[in-house]
């Protein structure tokens, strides 16, 4: 149908200068086509040729939602650009100076409000006078947060625990109890050495570093000696095995021949009758064994007693030192000076602290020969203000010391990119 339709043609034409190569025999087929597409596009709605930009093409300012939910999967975006992307509602306050809003003088005008207005406004801040008639004034001076306030009892319920009431602490009333063992007051600030300055005397540097080095000395030659001793505690727990290990085998060696039902056949030996000096031997060791029990006994209250009397003994001193302690503060409240060391040493402490934790080490601070400079431009500023102050506050009783709680483990996470050019599968048909 389609060929009868068309109009004859010749495709292959060498020349059209004779008459069989007129008009008749001129190939249309693609004018015909183009004619039918264009009246297609007419029906449809117009030539597309014809048509503006505007309304075939159209610019996509959303996006996909699959492919942007798919990307946020992927890349998770950063704390700081969600904090970044909020932004309020509420616009921001215009600080430009306008017309309306300065007086005569150049000056901005106050915000006017109406006394009926701010009535109101106090009314919905405060709750009226029945809201101000239940709050309790803590603001003045007489507030005592430890008072014994009366709770009235709602019999509704009454089937609920009581409320314990507040109790003061009586150690709030207590003076801080210094550290120092001879019981002498701390000063908060003290006064370093000389030795300790960045640019130090020779006399007190030298000094200061001797000090120092016999200090690292000793303490070294303790964990030596403490390493020997345990070393040498291993080695005869050691030879202590294996010598029970020998007597063992040696003891199973001897009984390997025994069985029980022999030694349950053996017939056992009536026993004899004590002879008088075998009774007087016994008499003798009893008396012995109620001589010492009672000995013992005289001894442990004895003890008791010289007990008594040193906790007699040191109540007395430490009430000495309170009193000595007060005479102390209250010269220096009244000079308003701190007291200070000249040589920079530290106390000797108490061996029992107010907590179980130990009292943390002072830092070491010494300059060595190789970290002396002449210049302030290569000074390297060393120590920490923080733990000074903590340490001399543990020092002065203020605070317990505490055992410092480190970090929990963090959970670790693996990143890995997936090499997506690698997900595929043969097709086998």
């Amino acid at each position: 149908m389609a060929d009868a339709e068309a109009a004859p043609a010749q495709y292959k034409q060498p020349s059209r200068k004779g008459k069989k190569a007129w008009r008749k025999n001129v190939d249309v087929t693609q004018i015909q086509s183009g004619l039918k597409e264009v009246r297609e596009q007419i029906i449809q709605g117009g030539v597309v040729a014809e048509k503006p930009s505007d309304q075939l093409f159209a610019v996509d300012t959303i996006g996909s939602a699959d492919i942007q939910k798919e990307v946020a999967r992927r890349h998770k975006p950063l704390k700081v650009d969600e904090i970044l992307a909020q932004r309020s509602a509420v616009p921001a306050v215009d600080s430009r100076k306008r017309l309306a809003d300065l007086d005569s003088e150049g000056k901005r005008k106050k915000a006017k409000v109406s006394g009926k207005e701010y009535d109101r406004l106090r009314a919905i801040a405060y709750g009226g006078e029945q809201v101000q008639k239940d709050v309790v004034q803590t603001g003045s001076a007489e507030y005592d947060p430890w008072a014994v306030q009366e709770v009235k009892d709602d019999p509704k319920f009454s089937f609920l625990e009581k409320k314990k009431l507040k109790v003061e602490p009586s150690t709030l009333k207590r003076a801080p109890i210094s550290m120092a063992r001879d019981g002498k007051i701390i000063p908060a600030v003290r006064k370093p050495a000389a030795g300790k300055s960045y640019n130090p005397d020779f006399q007190a540097w030298q000094e200061l570093l001797t000090r120092e080095a016999d200090k690292a000395v000793e303490a070294e030659k303790k964990r030596l000696q403490e390493a020997r001793e345990e070393a040498e505690r291993m080695e005869r727990a050691a030879v202590e095995s294996e010598s029970d290990s020998g007597e063992e085998s040696v003891w199973e060696s001897e009984w390997e021949g025994f069985s029980d039902n022999e030694n349950s056949e053996l017939k056992k030996k009536r026993p004899e009758r004590k002879t008088p000096a075998q009774r007087n031997k016994i008499k003798r060791r009893k008396d012995a064994e109620r001589l010492a029990t009672h000995e013992a006994k005289v001894k442990a209250k004895d003890q008791q007693v010289q007990k008594i009397k040193e906790l007699a003994k040191s109540v007395a001193e430490k009430e000495k030192a309170r009193a000595t302690a007060k005479e102390i503060l209250a010269k220096m409240d009244k000079a308003n000076e701190p007291l200070s060391d000249d040589d920079g040493e530290e106390e000797e402490l108490r061996r029992r602290t107010l907590g179980k934790a130990p009292i943390p080490d002072a830092m070491l601070e010494v300059v060595l020969p190789d970290e002396l400079r002449d210049s302030l431009r290569l000074l390297k500023p060393e120590g920490n203000l923080l733990k000074d102050r903590f340490r001399s506050m543990i020092l002065r009783g203020k605070v317990e010391p505490r055992k410092q709680i480190g970090e929990g483990k963090k959970r670790k996470y693996t990143v890995s990119e997936k090499w997506s050019y690698k997900d595929w599968e043969l097709n086998k048909k």
